[in-house]
């Protein structure tokens, strides 16, 4: 009897690649230098975490390029959202920037060679902003908004909490009727078969589910701790047996003001991958510390599950910092800079040395 065992077959599905660290099909959340922080992007199958920072802006741009990735890759589309109407959300989504436009800027960036000290040349060069050789996403310009005759012709469903179930005994019988109407809209939409209008054959395709804010004040009531949990758990089984992908965004830094206490790491514990955006914006830190001075916030991972695998995936380093330009939104390693030091105050502070002559500043390491 042979000890080997054939192989199967990945899927070949627009948008994904096989893992060069699990082998398993990813797709990409739309920011290559976010889906190389994860090790190149995001198995299907699985639920990613944001937790949104205070005002909502970051963590809302990163939905629209999960979205917009996803426009480019032909994947239908489920967008929920009470705090917004979702609509609008995707009305505003990013254009893909164009290939030569792209290699420009990708050269505009390379370093300088040395001739002085060129034995600096041998060195691998400090590329603070994550990227990769074999990016699976594409790049986007925040300034420009995909056409509405691209959108129009896209696969969308959307919903916005107007559509409640008949029955309060709906699916895993939430006291928040809004749980039950969006798991049953998620469920009914994944179960869906894509089919090819032209040769009739079923085509499959990844679902990208966008909860935008769930969790926000919308959804609060006096059960809210116990159907949160019980609606993540039930739509991970959903996101788990189907193929789909989904991205939720959750006001974390709200869950202290809550009875629950531990309802923060619940949450953490049900999410495959989660990470947190912490904004400068209103902080004193922005202002008392220098090296936070290039960048908006940082970006803190809280989770990376080992998905089918034994092993989770360990990023080099967990020092990342986040900054919004005009057009794009990078993820940097968080590095000092060269001096942080004032040397602008005329008060500096002599240090005593060891030589005989001590400027007239008298130590006891004089003689």
């Amino acid at each position: 009897m042979s000890g080997f065992v054939k192989r199967r077959r990945a899927l070949n599905i627009n948008g994904t690649r096989l893992s060069v660290h699990t082998g398993q099909s990813v797709i990409s959340l739309g920011n290559p230098s976010l889906d190389h922080v994860f090790g190149g992007g995001f198995p299907i199958g699985s639920i990613i975490g944001i937790g949104e920072d205070k005002q909502g802006n970051y963590s809302r741009v990163l939905s629209k390029y999960f979205l917009a990735e996803g426009i480019v890759n032909n994947h239908p589309l489920l967008v929920a959202s009470m705090e917004e109407d979702p609509v609008q959300l995707v009305e505003k989504l990013p254009k893909p920037v164009e290939a030569n436009t792209a290699s420009e800027s990708s050269a505009e960036q390379e370093p300088e060679i040395m001739r002085i000290a060129f034995r600096y040349n041998q060195l691998a060069p400090v590329d603070s902003e994550q990227k990769s050789s074999t990016a699976l996403g594409h790049y986007f310009d925040l300034t420009k908004t995909i056409p509405s005759t691209t959108l129009l012709a896209q696969d969308i469903t959307y919903w916005n909490g107007d559509e409640l179930p008949e029955s309060s005994g709906g699916i895993g019988s939430f006291h928040n009727p809004h749980y039950a109407s969006l798991l049953s809209c998620i469920h009914r939409k994944a179960s869906e078969q894509q089919f090819n209008s032209t040769s009739g054959e079923c085509t499959k395709s990844v679902l990208r589910i966008c909860l935008n804010s769930i969790g926000s004040p919308s959804w609060y009531d006096r059960n809210f701790s116990t159907d949160f949990l019980r609606f993540i758990t039930l739509l991970k089984t959903v996101v788990r047996n189907t193929l789909s992908v989904c991205l939720i965004t959750v006001p974390l830094h709200l869950f202290h003001y809550l009875d629950d206490l531990h309802l923060h790491k619940k949450v953490i514990n049900l999410f495959d991958f989660s990470f947190e955006l912490e904004a400068f914006a209103g902080q004193m830190e922005e202002l008392a510390n220098p090296a936070f001075k290039e960048y908006h916030g940082l970006l803190n991972i809280t989770k990376i599950a080992p998905f089918n695998s034994l092993a989770s995936y360990h990023p080099k380093t967990r020092d990342l910092a986040f900054k919004l330009k005009r057009s794009k939104f990078v993820i940097e390693k968080l590095h000092l800079p060269p001096d942080i030091a004032d040397d602008d105050s005329g008060n500096k502070v002599q240090v005593p040395t060891l030589s005989c002559a001590s400027g007239g500043m008298k130590s006891k390491l004089d003689f």
